[in-house]
């Protein structure tokens, strides 16, 4: 039997539900064996959404992690194993692969950060991938996954093109840079840091242009993000680990984007 669609399994998010849910033998090997992503999700009373978006080649033993080890030190891993109502969404497909999945992933997370009725993300790393044997099905593949979870929950999984169009979406940290903002993200992160390192400047004015329309909103976005993601306690990078970010903006409508974008993504 072809699997050209995605598979989705919805589950209780529990130990109990994990070691009962029933999976179809033709899909054992692409929700068992294969790498797969998942999205645990939880409501409030007000009906809005807590979500945590990963991505993982062993379903079973990664949720025993979060359920056994991973609530005892996150707050927001510590409030879905304690709730009665958290969900989990296991996707697969015959086409994932390693690297298709992390960028599933990270698309996962962009969409979900720009849902009106997530307050919450709480997986906040950031996974483009670059070139990879079948990549370019990816959005495809994306597509039909986003299409197929709209049959479980159409307010939690709104239609693409609503998501596309807004302003939470466009200022997204979550964008798949292009080479040129990549080479200009990694060029000004390494200003910074040499910058940090000498300390021999008291500051220094980096200047981007760009027609518009080129992305330097994006580029901006995704800087700020990785710069906050770097200053971390468990951060591996000890120039930038401790320190502090701060985002001037000079209009009040995209100032309210970017405050919603921090929330959702703890990132105050």
């Amino acid at each position: 039997m072809s699997h050209l669609k995605p598979i989705i399994y919805d589950t209780a998010y529990n130990q109990k539900a994990l070691d009962q849910m029933q999976i179809n033998e033709e899909d054992e090997t692409y929700i068992l064996k294969y790498p797969t992503v998942y999205i645990v999700k939880d409501a409030d009373k007000q009906d809005n959404y807590s979500v945590y978006v990963g991505e993982t080649t062993d379903i079973k033993r990664r949720t025993v992690e979060h359920i056994t080890n991973d609530s005892k030190d996150r707050a927001d891993w510590w409030e879905l194993n304690h709730s009665n109502t958290a969900e989990m969404y296991v996707i697969g497909h015959e086409h994932f692969n390693k690297s298709m999945t992390l960028d599933i992933e990270n698309k996962m997370m962009q969409y979900m950060a720009s849902v009106d009725v997530v307050k919450r993300v709480n997986n906040r790393r950031t996974n483009q991938q670059n070139l990879y044997y079948s990549h370019d099905e990816m959005e495809k593949i994306f597509s039909e996954i986003w299409l197929k979870l709209r049959k479980f929950d159409k307010r939690l999984f709104p239609l693409e093109r609503t998501i596309r169009d807004s302003a939470l979406f466009k200022a997204s940290p979550f964008h798949k840079l292009t080479d040129e903002q990549l080479d200009a993200k990694d060029k000004i992160i390494a200003t910074i840091e040499t910058n940090l390192k000498n300390r021999t400047e008291k500051g220094k004015l980096i200047i981007v242009e760009g027609d518009a329309g080129s992305g330097k909103t994006v580029l901006m976005s995704s800087l700020f993000y990785e710069l906050n993601q770097l200053s971390k306690a468990e951060s591996e990078n000890p120039i930038l680990r401790g320190t502090s970010q701060f985002l001037l903006v000079n209009h009040d409508q995209q100032l309210k984007v970017y405050e919603e974008i921090a929330q959702k993504l703890d990132i105050w």
